[in-house]
C-alpha cells in the first residue's frame, strides 16, 4: 500500500514538473506549424491550460498572443512579452509583430519607433533592418494571377483607404496591410486572393506626404460582416486586420 502511494506521489510530482517546465523553442515551433495546418483550436486549448500552470513561460505567452484573435489584445500581449522577457528567444519576433500591427493600422511613427527599438535592442535578429512590411514575411508566392489594378482612392480621414473594386457593394473594408512598394502590395494581394479565395484589392493612398499601397478585402454592407470575415482571416491564416468605413 505504501509503495503504491509512493508511486502515485512520484507520478504526480513528475506531471507537475512537466507542466511547469518551460516550452522549448522546438515545442513552440511545432505548435506554430500545427496552427498553420489548421490546428488553431487545439493549440488554443493547450495554451489555456499552460497559462494556468506556467503563466510566466515566455513560450506560452508568445503562443497566447499568437492565438489571440483581437489585434488590439494581441499587440498588448506581444509588447508585454518584450517588456518582461527582453532576452527571450521570442522577444524579437514579438517586437516585430508589434511593429507589424502599428504599421498595418496606419500608426507609422509608432511603427518606426518599434522598428528602431528592434534594430537597437536586437541587432542580430533576422527582423533587424528588415525593409519588409507587414505580411511580407512568411507569405508564399502564389500562382500567377491577373495583374492587380492600382487605383487612387478618394481622400479620407485618419489615412483610411477606400476599396477600388467596382461595383461597390458595401461600405466597409477589411484592411490587412500597407506597403511602400506597389510590387510588394500586388504580390500580397495575389497571394491572399489565391489562398483566401476572395479577391484582395490594392489601392493607393497618402501617408505622411508619401504614397503608400494598401491591401484590403471590400464589399461588406455591414461592419459586423466585415468583422466576421476579419476574424476568419485571423483564425485560418493568422492575418492581422482592421475594419475601415468608407
Amino acid at each position: 500500500m505504501n509503495n503504491r502511494l509512493i508511486h502515485i506521489t512520484a507520478a504526480l510530482l513528475l506531471a507537475v514538473s512537466a507542466l511547469s517546465a518551460q516550452l522549448s523553442e522546438q515545442e513552440v515551433r511545432r505548435r506554430l506549424d500545427l496552427i498553420h495546418s489548421g490546428g488553431m483550436d487545439r493549440v488554443r486549448a493547450e495554451v489555456s491550460g499552460w497559462l494556468r500552470t506556467s503563466p510566466n513561460d515566455p513560450g506560452v505567452l508568445y503562443l497566447d498572443a499568437y492565438t489571440t484573435q483581437n489585434g488590439d489584445q494581441a499587440v498588448k500581449k506581444y509588447q508585454s512579452l518584450v517588456d518582461r522577457f527582453p532576452d527571450d528567444v521570442w522577444a524579437d519576433d514579438a517586437l516585430y509583430k508589434v511593429y507589424q500591427y502599428y504599421y498595418a493600422v496606419g500608426l507609422y511613427k509608432t511603427a518606426d519607433a518599434k522598428m528602431n527599438q528592434l534594430n537597437q535592442q536586437y541587432p542580430n535578429s533576422i527582423f533587424s533592418q528588415n525593409e519588409a512590411k507587414p505580411s511580407e514575411i512568411g507569405i508564399q508566392k502564389a500562382p500567377a494571377l491577373q495583374p492587380v489594378q492600382i487605383v487612387p482612392a478618394p481622400e479620407e480621414k485618419n489615412e483610411s483607404a477606400a476599396p477600388v473594386q467596382a461595383p461597390v457593394t458595401g461600405n466597409f473594408v477589411v484592411q490587412v496591410g500597407v506597403y511602400s512598394q506597389e510590387s510588394a502590395a500586388a504580390a500580397q494581394a495575389q497571394s491572399l486572393t489565391a489562398s483566401v479565395g476572395r479577391p484582395a484589392m490594392v489601392f493607393q493612398k497618402q501617408s505622411g506626404g508619401k504614397i503608400v499601397f494598401a491591401v484590403a478585402f471590400d464589399g461588406f454592407a455591414e461592419e459586423r460582416l466585415a468583422k466576421v470575415f476579419g476574424a476568419e482571416l485571423k483564425e485560418k491564416f493568422n492575418i492581422d486586420w482592421y475594419v475601415v468605413k468608407r
